[in-house]
């Protein structure tokens, strides 16, 4: 109180004076984000930053507290990543040795594309643009699909057309399980996702 009091006195106001020295340079790089948020309202922060040589958390915090604009986009969140890396967490500390994480098979499928598709789309804006992107339906591609565990990687394998519960069985009986004569066939915790092929009751 009684600094607040001497500075009444002294300035007639009790707010913090302006800095001196130099302009910050924040309010430089920023015209530069603004500008490139205004040309490609459709970049992700991580390659507008890149690309600016500004920090992400400097372009993100820019964006959205000065320019009070938001980004529509179906990408994972924050809180999506971090509950995968407690997901990772509690897998490390229930298979804790390197032995019992070589009886886990992780297993994945992947498309490629022959054509460039962007997976997450963006669109800065202070409303929601109700932004539409078109894109050719089931374009020229290739499924792959592997495993791994501590100690090994098993694949790529590449299907010959659409990935069902028919083709998607016939790769685990033919190809997939015969390569578990790796010393682990007997006990192998096999992990897949919530696909419909794997959930099929023949596989």
């Amino acid at each position: 109180m009684s600094n607040w009091e001497s500075k009444l006195f002294e300035t007639g106001n009790i707010k913090d004076a302006p800095p001196s020295g130099r302009p910050v340079k924040h309010r430089e790089s920023c015209a530069g984000v603004e500008e490139s948020v205004i040309n490609s309202p459709l970049k992700s922060t991580r390659k507008r930053s890149a690309e600016l040589g500004i920090p992400r958390a400097t372009t993100q915090t820019f964006i959205k507290k000065d320019m009070k604009v938001k980004a529509f986009v179906n990408e994972l969140s924050d809180a999506d990543r971090e509950n995968r890396k407690l997901t990772c967490d509690e897998l490390l500390r229930i298979f804790n040795t390197i032995p019992s994480r070589g009886k886990v098979m992780f297993t994945d499928k992947c498309e490629i594309y022959l054509s460039s598709r962007a997976r997450n789309v963006y669109f800065w804006a202070k409303e929601n643009p109700h932004y539409y992107e078109e894109i050719e339906y089931n374009t020229p591609h290739v499924m792959m699909w592997a495993a791994l565990n501590a100690y090994h990687v098993i694949g790529p394998y590449f299907f010959d057309g659409p990935v069902n519960h028919t083709s998607y069985l016939n790769m685990l009986q033919q190809w997939f399980i015969p390569k578990l004569e790796l010393g682990i066939r007997e006990e192998v915790w096999f992990q897949q996702d919530g696909a419909l092929a794997h959930n099929a009751l023949t596989v």
